[in-house]
């Protein structure tokens, strides 16, 4: 069935999916092997993709597959789910499309009878993108709808933690250090200085950005823009709003 070229394997995981126990990259090459032994196959190479959205088409990994593929350095590549191919069905069927045209065949373990010859086996693959698809869908709007829930009750939504805070228990607290350098630029943003000279100021000082990086112009212009955060303890998120005094790190006379 595979002819004389290479077997390969694909898998992928997401960031979000990275942070959570489940189905991760040892995971899915641990089934991968598993169905690749059981059809007596071997595996040239692995082509892992890590914390990457299954709807991006330029993955790092999934290109060099595609390139060897139209090299034609490749016969048979095995994925542990559709999912991992990508959780958006258009881009799924460019994907398989792409594979045909190649001669490439394409194996996936938790359909170990899956036969890209058979129509009545296409249509079940495609049934299963479409409910990847809107799976994906379903979790994005969950989460969307718990992180407004959160900053409705005045704690942060997740995500970077904004300047002067850090994270401690899934919360954000003051940063000593952070927080004296945001006051400072405020301070002088009320004198009327430009940012590029607050930039200038901080840097003289000895103050570094998160990064270990000197600060510019652009940096403290988005400290500034978040001053209704740094005065009033204001947490946007869409549409959805709350406050959390504990966030205050400007004087209430600061502007």
């Amino acid at each position: 069935m595979t002819g004389t070229k290479p077997v390969v394997a694909y898998c992928r995981v997401s960031t979000l999916e990275q942070k959570r126990r489940g189905y991760g990259i040892d995971i899915q090459i641990r089934d991968v092997k598993l169905f690749a032994k059981r059809q007596e196959l071997f595996i040239r190479r692995f082509y892992r993709d890590e914390a990457e959205s299954g709807i991006v088409e330029d993955r790092k990994e999934l290109k060099k597959l595609l390139q060897d593929c139209r090299a034609g350095r490749v016969g048979t590549v095995i994925i542990p789910s559709l999912d991992r191919l990508s959780r958006d069905v258009r881009l799924a069927e460019n994907l398989f499309h792409e594979f045909e045209q190649r001669g490439v065949h394409v194996l996936i373990a938790d359909m170990p009878t899956y036969n890209g010859k058979d129509r009545k086996d296409v249509l079940i693959r495609q049934i299963r993108e479409a409910i990847a698809e809107e799976n994906r869908k379903d979790i994005i709007e969950r989460l969307w709808k718990g992180r407004q829930e959160r900053v409705r009750r005045g704690r942060p939504p997740g995500g970077n933690v904004p300047y002067g805070y850090r994270r401690k228990d899934g919360q954000f607290v003051v940063d000593p250090a952070e927080s004296t350098a945001v006051r400072l630029i405020f301070e002088l943003a009320d004198r009327e200085l430009a940012s590029s000279m607050i930039a200038t100021v901080l840097n003289a000082q000895g103050f570094i950005r998160r990064s270990g990086r000197p600060w510019t112009r652009r940096q403290v212009a988005a400290v500034l823009g978040r001053r209704a955060l740094y005065a009033d303890g204001l947490i946007r998120y869409g549409d959805a709003s709350g406050c959390n005094s504990e966030f205050v790190l400007l004087p209430r006379n600061g502007g």
